[in-house]
């Protein structure tokens, strides 16, 4: 992780003045001529003026589409005519941007991956951004643990319910020993939560029989 973070970080280093000079060079040499209106002692310094702080890999994805024609939907762009510097800057920091998209994943994967490390220096949009992406995982985990509770969890409290009122009951004033063990028994069921099912059961074979 930490080498596909570096690999791509060094991507997105700003294109170096030898790196703008050898676009130019390569795309004069596809047979594309400069722009009008621009001195020609004076190119070399504007380019590198436009580009200043642009992603080397953008600049290098772009000079290929341009020889390779891939712009000729785009109006800024002349077949056969290297784009004007902003339009070259503009051109290379679009093609940049899936990179710097990538890295910015990287980046938080590695930071959801190690959470106790250091933590570096984030924008207000990246830091935002992880804690949209924090609020989701809390949100599919409440759901998780709701879709995972026991069907029977509501029926045991409602048992649980039913066998508290019956021995909240008063005895009559006269009860046989068999009544009393009973209740005894329900006593017991209701301390251990186990046995709670079985209860029951009892519970409804005395009904059933008294019916």
């Amino acid at each position: 992780m930490s080498r596909e973070i570096t690999a791509l970080t060094e991507r997105l280093a700003p294109a170096s003045d030898d790196a703008i000079l050898r676009s130019l060079n390569v795309m004069q040499t596809a047979g594309m001529t400069m722009p009008q209106g621009i001195d020609p002692r004076k190119l070399l310094p504007v380019y590198q003026y436009a580009l200043a702080g642009v992603p080397a890999c953008g600049l290098s994805v772009a000079t290929q589409k341009l020889i390779r024609g891939d712009y000729a939907a785009n109006a800024n762009v002349l077949l056969g005519t290297i784009p004007k510097p902003p339009v070259l800057a503009a051109l290379a920091k679009s093609e940049a941007a899936a990179t710097r998209a990538e890295l910015a994943r990287r980046r938080d994967l590695a930071v959801a991956l190690n959470p106790t490390g250091p933590v570096p220096e984030r924008s207000p949009e990246i830091r935002e951004r992880v804690r949209v992406r924090l609020r989701q995982f809390r949100a599919e985990q409440a759901a998780v643990k709701a879709a995972k509770a026991m069907p029977s969890e509501a029926p045991a409290v409602s048992r649980a319910g039913v066998l508290a009122e019956m021995i909240g009951l008063p005895d009559a004033a006269t009860i046989t020993t068999e009544q009393r063990a009973y209740r005894v028994r329900l006593e017991r069921e209701m301390a251990h939560p186990a046995g709670r099912g079985a209860a029951m059961d009892l519970t409804m074979e005395v009904a059933s029989d008294a019916a």
